[in-house]
């Protein structure tokens, strides 16, 4: 089991989110009582995973890059496209002429 925590990146797109140990390795230990007992504040929480000595690792892309992702993807998609429709050209006009 990975343990993970709430990345607080609104509107961001999160590509990962994990706990790692002082050697960069994903933290698969159990959660530590404090965390899983409701009757724990968030901060004994964060004191015992603390003491763990973990942080957390997220990737994402953040809210401003939309629009840029989106008109990458579009042009990809637009590139494979015409590609595809030139193949199929190609192949249609050689077989007619055969």
């Amino acid at each position: 089991m990975i343990v993970q925590a709430a990345a607080n990146k609104p509107g961001a797109w999160i590509l990962s989110n994990q706990s790692i140990d002082r050697a960069g390795h994903a933290f698969t230990g159990p959660p530590t009582a404090a965390c899983l007992s409701q009757t724990n504040s968030f901060q004994a929480c964060q004191a015992s995973v603390a003491r763990l000595h973990l942080r957390q690792l997220v990737t994402y892309q953040p809210a401003s890059r939309f629009w840029a992702l989106q008109r990458y993807e579009t042009a990809i998609f637009l590139a494979a496209a015409l590609a595809l429709a030139g193949i199929c050209f190609w192949w249609v006009s050689r077989r007619r002429l055969s």
